[in-house]
């Protein structure tokens, strides 16, 4: 410990000397002796020349930090670090499965992007396959069900989807605390008059 406290007097010089101007040096030392029993000589010479590199004398949790024991790719009898060799893939299987995903994604580019799922989902009060709602979909529905596209969905909607919908958006507008509409824009303007004089 002796000589590593005089490596430490070496390296950094009286900032060493301030860190500990206020303790016991011999109570220091001795817990530092017993933090590093168990710390291999490899490591602990690795850790003395890592000081160098240092900006200020470490503390013993920064000390047993530098002492750690490197990962076994780092080191040096384990020579450099390589990626396993890799087989090519067959052409032939890779274009099936490129024709696979092409086929997938086709019905997919035609579709007009709606919320409509959302107010469906939340109709059903399950998914497609009949499995209940996950908290995390049912929350997802209803951020789209209340968001801006949402609403413009369900205000140019149909009278018949909107009938359909209504229970739901009204629940959805509930679980985000506001409130639906007690009237639709236009619903109930009057039809022009004709002006006599």
């Amino acid at each position: 410990m002796v000589s590593l406290f005089a490596r430490m007097q070496a390296t950094f010089g009286a900032r060493f000397t301030a860190l500990w101007a206020d303790a016991d040096l011999n109570l220091v030392k001795r817990v530092w002796a017993e933090a590093l029993v168990g710390v291999k000589s490899d490591d602990l010479r690795r850790a003395v020349v890592a000081l160098a590199g240092e900006k200020r004398p470490p503390d013993l949790p920064r000390f047993l930090e530098l002492c750690e024991p490197r990962p076994a790719a780092q080191r040096p009898e384990n020579g450099i670090a390589r990626l396993p060799r890799y087989e090519r893939a067959d052409p032939e299987i890779v274009e099936a499965n490129l024709a696979r995903m092409r086929e997938l994604l086709a019905p997919l580019a035609n579709r007009k992007p709606s919320p409509q799922w959302a107010f469906d989902m939340l109709l059903r009060s399950c998914g497609k396959n009949g499995a209940a709602l996950t908290y995390e979909a049912r929350r997802i529905s209803i951020d789209a069900v209340v968001s801006l596209a949402g609403r413009a969905f369900y205000s140019n909607a149909s009278p018949d989807l909107c009938a359909k919908y209504r229970a739901v958006f009204a629940a959805a507008l509930h679980a985000r605390g506001d409130a639906l509409p007690s009237r639709v824009p236009g619903e109930d303007d009057e039809e022009p008059q004709e002006v006599t004089v």
